[in-house]
């Protein structure tokens, strides 16, 4: 099975946020606390059943993302990327899809459930949050991508937190995040 890998340099953010997004997560579950446990713990990432959120530096504007739906674990990322994590989310309802703020899906890229209900792995990776944090304009500054995999759950995985909010929010003394079950 080929896996498909989706790009754009106009992946709208707002609020500094995009996300992953099943079908049942507004109707089952609810994760009020989601930025808080990005804030408090990996700097990056955080997710439940049926949702990730991802943290951009750029409050309201235009990122490029790349995402990539994956069979196994994608391959370690240079020292490029300041900031990459990996975290455990749930899919109960076998559908998972890229969402900006607000509700608007992105449909191109596709479902991130490939193989339906059960756990994901998603490694995150970000770098120019610092420089995305004060850009206004329509040309993106700040670069993501996203690569999700079937995996058992386990806490989030910190590969390295080198941008400027990384270094003040991610605390490696801390326990890391651990998966929320539905």
């Amino acid at each position: 099975m080929r896996y498909p890998t989706w790009t754009s340099d106009r992946m709208f953010v707002s609020y500094w946020q995009y996300c992953l997004q099943g079908d049942e997560f507004l109707g089952e579950y609810d994760d009020a606390d989601t930025v808080r446990r990005i804030f408090e713990g990996n700097s990056l990432a955080a997710g439940g059943p049926e949702h990730l959120t991802v943290l951009a530096g750029t409050h309201t504007g235009w990122i490029r993302l790349t995402t990539r739906q994956c069979a196994d674990a994608p391959p370690l990322p240079g020292q490029e990327w300041e900031t990459v994590v990996d975290v455990s989310i749930c899919s109960t309802s076998g559908s998972l899809r890229l969402f900006r703020w607000g509700g608007d899906v992105e449909e191109d890229a596709g479902n991130f459930a490939t193989a339906g209900a059960g756990w994901y792995r998603v490694r995150v990776q970000a770098r120019e949050r610092d420089e995305g944090a004060g850009h206004e304009g329509d040309t993106p500054v700040e670069e993501h991508f996203l690569g999700v995999w079937p995996a058992p759950p386990e806490p989030d995985t910190v590969h390295c937190a080198n941008d400027a909010f990384g270094r003040g929010h991610y605390d490696p003394t801390r326990a890391p995040g651990r998966p929320v079950q539905p």
